[in-house]
């Protein structure tokens, strides 16, 4: 007796019923040529995770309902079910309307089974208790001569459920999953996985969410565990992809995989660029915006951020521009137009020394600081206006460091919709910068290629700039050029230094005394600390970014702008 199993993991788009329902349908047909007896896709398929207050919406909900008697009517002449994931309204002990997230199984134009999330992730970027009642039981679900244990994301990673699995009969795992990405998750759930399988002695099978969502990626990285906690099949990392493998009453064997790929990059440079990329990409074309334009300052993360929108947006969908005043360097402006050179894009110059004199005539006599900041506004207001006239999307380029620190300016370098690298470290730029110019064969530049929703990657290196950040970039002491002679270390430690005090703090959530107790020096210590909790009236304007580590500042972190604990 076998079960021939469909893993599908695809790029979703929260609200998009057709669109999503579209594609289902799409991997469904695929499934069924394969005469596949089931096919899997990821949690919320239908609508799309987190569909936040959406899911309390009684008419979104009813138009999901929708969707789902259309994909029943498909399955009606099939030998194929479906096992998906969508929100569901059932009624409670006390006869009050409740919302669950849950697997549904359709087969043979019916819903058979329905199978509520037990545990609700409600940490981090997740808040599910706010919309989900949760399931007291686990599920199960027999199917073809086999009993199914259905878990949904959270349910995995919960010990009491492995616990509670231990007393019931059963042949398979199967986890329905929106997770998203963040430095070693993706160990950290082949380990929650493989504890779950050499537990219980039974196969694994993980299917996750792929793309962009808001400050969310989800990275795909579907999986097959055999009961040794041993990989079987791994799928694409940020890309759409499927697998199939066969299930044995006494075992699993691996049948195919598209394409045949099983060891999965452990390179942690490699996953957040195409993170961010992938983040940029999706936040772009599914708000309906083709190109972007950004700010060129001959500075890293301006040439970082620029190499990152034409990896994901193509050459021809990217504008720089380059905006110089009394006190930027010949050299800055030639590292600018070198990047925009390697890049293929066009950089237009526009000074902004007329509208710098006319304000400062305006305003008087003013401190440096208002003299610095204004710069900053100007070519915010500028770049800004640019976008208004030609409909591309300005994409902000400050880091993690200086956001933490508050060295960016409200309603100037902070301007924009989208920031591909507002949760990477200063240290982690210049990282990321190196390994970009080394590795063009590594990032996935994403098409479309058919007026369609179906994306398409591409992996060759002649689709990339090769080596685009110019060697002086990467080298050079970092400076805004707001005054002469200005460096970034004038006004902040060393970014070496800087960022270990900065990751204790945030990523660790240390406090001032156990950061000194470390080894740094205590006054520098309570001068990042008290620049970190003033800033955050600053940040909690500032526009999204990729979440890339355990604590982003997007929804990881949530603290009062007035605050006097530090």
């Amino acid at each position: 007796m076998t079960l021939k199993i469909h893993l599908s993991q695809i790029n979703t788009t929260v609200g998009d019923l057709a669109g999503n329902c579209q594609k289902i349908l799409r991997e469904f047909k695929k499934a069924e040529s394969e005469k596949c007896d089931l096919v899997i896709f990821c949690e919320m398929t239908i609508c799309g995770y987190p569909a936040q207050d959406l899911w309390l919406k009684k008419y979104f909900i009813a138009e999901v309902e929708e969707k789902i008697v259309e994909i029943m009517e498909a399955t009606k002449n099939s030998k194929c079910a479906i096992l998906l994931g969508a929100p569901t309204i059932s009624t409670n002990r006390v006869k009050k309307e409740i919302i669950n997230n849950s697997a549904i199984l359709i087969e043979k134009g019916k819903v058979v089974k329905v199978c509520n999330k037990k545990t609700l992730a409600n940490q981090g970027v997740f808040d599910e208790k706010r919309y989900f009642e949760p399931e007291p039981a686990m599920s199960f679900v027999e199917f073809r001569g086999f009993t199914l244990a259905v878990l949904i994301c959270e349910d995995l990673w919960d010990a009491k459920n492995l616990f509670l699995l231990k007393e019931q009969v059963f042949d398979l795992i199967i986890s329905l999953n929106s997770s998203p990405y963040s430095v070693d998750k993706q160990q950290d759930r082949r380990n929650i996985a493989q504890n779950f399988t050499k537990t219980l002695n039974k196969p694994l099978i993980y299917v996750n969410q792929v793309g962009g969502q808001d400050s969310l990626v989800f990275d795909g990285d579907s999986f097959v565990m055999n009961e040794a906690g041993e990989i079987v099949l791994k799928m694409k990392v940020f890309e759409e992809d499927f697998g199939i493998v066969e299930i044995e009453k006494d075992g699993l064997r691996h049948l195919h995989c598209h394409p045949a790929l099983v060891a999965g990059s452990t390179c942690k440079h490699k996953n957040n660029y195409n993170a961010c990329i992938l983040g940029l990409r999706d936040y772009i074309q599914k708000n309906g915006f083709k190109k972007v334009l950004l700010g060129m300052s001959g500075g890293i993360d301006s040439a970082l951020v620029a190499t990152m929108a034409v990896d994901a947006l193509g050459s021809e969908n990217v504008n720089l521009y380059a905006l110089p005043s009394r006190y930027n360097s010949e050299t800055s402006m030639i590292d600018a137009k070198e990047c925009a050179k390697n890049l293929a894009v066009n950089l237009e110059v526009i000074s902004i020394e007329e509208p710098f004199k006319a304000m400062l005539k305006t305003l008087g006599n003013v401190s440096g600081l208002t003299e610095e900041n204004l710069q900053s506004r100007i070519r915010g207001n500028i770049l800004m206006a640019l976008s208004n006239n030609s409909g591309a999307l300005l994409i902000s380029t400050g880091n993690k460091s200086e956001l933490a620190c508050g060295y960016a300016t409200l309603y100037g370098d902070m301007c924009g919709a989208f920031n591909p690298i507002k949760d990477l470290y200063k240290t982690e730029i210049f990282e990321l910068a190196k390994w970009r110019n080394e590795n063009a064969h590594e990032i996935l530049r994403y098409t479309q290629d058919d007026g369609s929703d179906n994306c398409h990657p591409e992996r060759s290196e002649g689709s990339h700039p090769t080596k685009p950040i110019p060697q002086n970039i990467i080298t050079k002491a970092p400076t805004a050029e707001l005054r002469p002679n200005q460096k970034d270390s004038d006004s902040l430690p060393e970014y070496e230094i800087l960022d270990k005090i900065l990751f204790a703090l945030i990523e660790e959530q240390k406090s001032i005394t156990e950061i000194i107790k470390l080894g740094f020096e205590n006054s520098l210590v309570k001068k990042v600390a008290k620049l970190f909790y003033a800033s955050e009236y600053k940040r909690q304007q500032s526009c999204i970014g990729p979440k890339i580590s355990e604590m982003s500042f997007d929804k990881d972190r949530r603290y009062p702008i007035t605050n006097r604990s530090f």
